[in-house]
């Protein structure tokens, strides 16, 4: 009797825990023109952000995830360095640092909370 019971409450919970979960992240295309938005956006706050006289740039992107939470959070695992340029150069390109002890590179989460109906894009975690 134990197992009539229990056999079908274990296959309807397997199924659950197998399914994807609504509004967990998902793996997201790093080609996508609304995810390079948001990875430039989240750079350019982290350079705002940082208190280093050099740019940093992205040398690798690790992965990339977006999830829906009352918009879209963009959620980018990326390796930084810094680069040649100091800050108060308006340079595009920008060439990593050749000092290690200067470009320091490091992994990062860096993530944006983007709301396009009220205009809004935030970086809301940095965790470098």
């Amino acid at each position: 009797m134990l197992v009539k019971v229990l056999a079908p409450l274990l296959t309807v919970f397997l199924a659950l825990a197998s399914a994807d979960m609504v509004g967990a992240p998902e793996d997201a295309d790093i080609n996508s023109p609304e995810i390079q938005n948001a990875l430039h956006f989240a750079v350019a706050q982290y350079n705002a952000e940082s208190d280093s006289i050099y740019t940093s740039q992205i040398v690798k992107v690790i992965s990339v995830q977006t999830q829906v939470v009352a918009g879209v959070k963009y959620i980018f695992t990326v390796e930084m360095a810094k680069t040649s340029c100091k800050k108060t150069e308006a340079k595009d390109n920008c060439a990593m640092n050749s000092d290690p002890a200067i470009a320091q590179p490091h992994e990062c989460m860096l993530a944006v909370w983007s709301q396009p109906w009220i205009n809004s894009v935030q970086l809301i975690e940095n965790t470098c």
